[in-house]
């Protein structure tokens, strides 16, 4: 027996509400030189500016009644929308075709502003002097369409597309500075050597610490580390440093320097070994003792969860779960879009919000909450932390 179609319920003004932070954004993007008109194809009733898409495409991740391509063209019709996110009504096609006129960089640069300005400092303060330098790197999966070709991934029970958001996470301040928009079997070991920088201190777990070739090479290139290696990594002990108090309070049961492999040696690199409840940790870091002792290269580590807590409060919280476009230039824009969304949430919030505080930022969008339940709401949850 068919399944019977969902009916989706119309849209009207009701339903959506000014949010100041789609003004914001449409300054910083013509700021960035992203106001200006944009056509998509030669009729000109059909030129829709990059300001207009790219607004429609944020207002999307804030708005809680908007989930597809159609329910925002269908939103741009509504008088109140033309008056805040976009100038005039969108069609759909007009709206599929400016995926591949607007260039993801121009996004790329508000992004970068935006992370730029966040500053506050959440960490150890012994470890002030790496703020800005300490990044984790991960990637994250994201399921695609199967007809999106480019993100073809495996086959599993039928053809699977995937895409990997390739981020830079900024560890001492919790926010992305860097991301990097690729099918799901691209290497993240590649990818990040397509992108380091010299004078930034990469964390990195199991992944990252397979490959023993990369240690030097990332000496080589000005970056400092700690990675995890597997549990199963052979190593022969070539100096064992003395622990100190605050190493073994941190569970820290060896520091010393090793060579790794059990046939080809590599050369000398610094161990330290970090007792779990789950079981041990084996890291590696090209830090001297007299720069970072085993206590704060456990420490460090630590604060790479912060990394995983953020993609799954982009996913789950934000909602970033429907595609608006299906080309990886589509793609990479609505991500970005979501990252923009997230430090904006942040700068004017302190924090990202969590699943309460969005649903009262919603009901907020929707107009059943007043802006001071908003903010009061955000005190509450902020002091609980």
């Amino acid at each position: 027996m068919p399944v019977p179609r969902k009916k989706s319920r119309s849209i009207d003004e009701g339903d959506l509400s000014r949010w100041k932070l789609i003004a914001e954004f449409q300054e910083r993007l013509e700021a960035a030189g992203g106001a200006g008109a944009q056509g998509t194809f030669a009729d000109p009733r059909r030129c829709l500016s990059r300001s207009d898409y790219l607004s429609l495409l944020l207002f999307g991740l804030f708005n809680p009644v908007v989930e597809s391509m159609r329910g925002l063209c269908a939103a741009s019709n509504l008088a109140r929308v033309q008056e805040d996110v976009c100038s005039h009504p969108v069609s759909l096609g007009s709206f599929s075709e400016a995926q591949a006129a607007v260039d993801p960089e121009l996004l790329q640069k508000v992004f970068e502003e935006l992370a730029a300005e966040q500053r506050e400092f959440c960490g150890d303060a012994r470890l002030e002097r790496y703020r800005g330098r300490l990044l984790a790197i991960d990637g994250t999966l994201w399921a695609a369409l199967p007809r999106m070709s480019w993100a073809l991934w495996r086959w599993q029970q039928g053809r699977e597309s995937a895409l990997k958001a390739h981020v830079k996470f900024n560890l001492l301040e919790q926010k992305p500075i860097a991301v990097a928009i690729t099918p799901a079997k691209r290497c993240e070991r590649a990818v990040l050597r397509e992108h380091w920088r010299k004078g930034e201190f990469y964390v990195g777990d199991r992944y990252y610490g397979e490959d023993y070739a990369l240690f030097p090479e990332m000496k080589a290139a000005g970056c400092s580390f700690v990675l995890r290696l597997r549990q199963e990594a052979v190593f022969e002990v070539l100096q064992e440093f003395p622990l100190e108090e605050a190493d073994r309070a941190a569970a820290v049961t060896f520091d010393g320097m090793v060579c790794l492999g059990r046939k080809k040696k590599s050369a000398p690199i610094r161990l330290v070994r970090l007792q779990t409840l789950e079981g041990e940790l084996l890291l590696v870091s090209d830090k001297t003792r007299g720069e970072l002792g085993a206590e704060l290269l456990a420490l460090i580590y630590r604060y790479r969860w912060r990394i995983e807590l953020f993609f799954k409060w982009l996913k789950c919280i934000l909602g970033c779960r429907h595609w608006l476009a299906e080309s990886q230039r589509g793609v990479a824009l609505q991500i970005y879009c979501a990252l923009i969304a997230a430090l904006l949430l942040l700068r004017h919030t302190g924090r990202r919000p969590g699943k309460r505080a969005m649903e009262m930022i919603r009901f907020y969008l929707l107009g059943y909450a007043t802006l001071d339940e908003l903010v009061r709401l955000l005190k509450i949850e902020k002091k609980s932390l």
